[in-house]
């Protein structure tokens, strides 16, 4: 399934490196990327309707627990770029998918891909 040319990914986090490739990986899938370094509020993110939320590290994803919380009636999901050792700690703090280190385009698209399935 092929995402449309609005679909956008909302990455949450601070890892410049990770964000780059999440980026480019995203332009060659036809999503857009909106980058945020300040955790916005749940209603915020419930109106634009990302096709995903994608932190770029399990610390990021630590740092922003009210927004996952405040976000269980929007239905969008979860994806988190963690090794595979943080993989149990991710899903504990919310996170659908996990994207393991290191990220290549198949595991982004995969992951973009499962989740757009199970939507």
């Amino acid at each position: 399934m092929e995402p449309s040319p609005k679909s956008k990914i909302l990455m949450l986090g601070n890892d410049s490196a990770m964000a780059y490739l999440i980026e480019r990986y995203a332009q060659q899938s036809s999503y857009g990327v909106t980058t945020m370094h300040i955790i916005p509020q749940a209603a915020d993110v419930c109106v634009l309707k990302p096709a995903a939320i994608l932190f770029t590290s399990v610390e990021s994803l630590e740092s922003a627990q009210f927004l996952i919380t405040g976000l269980a009636n929007c239905d969008i999901p979860v994806l988190v770029c963690s090794s595979i050792a943080d993989e149990a700690r991710a899903r504990e703090l919310g996170a659908d998918y996990c994207l393991f280190h290191p990220l290549t385009y198949d595991g982004f698209f995969a992951a973009l891909a499962a989740q757009a399935h199970q939507a």
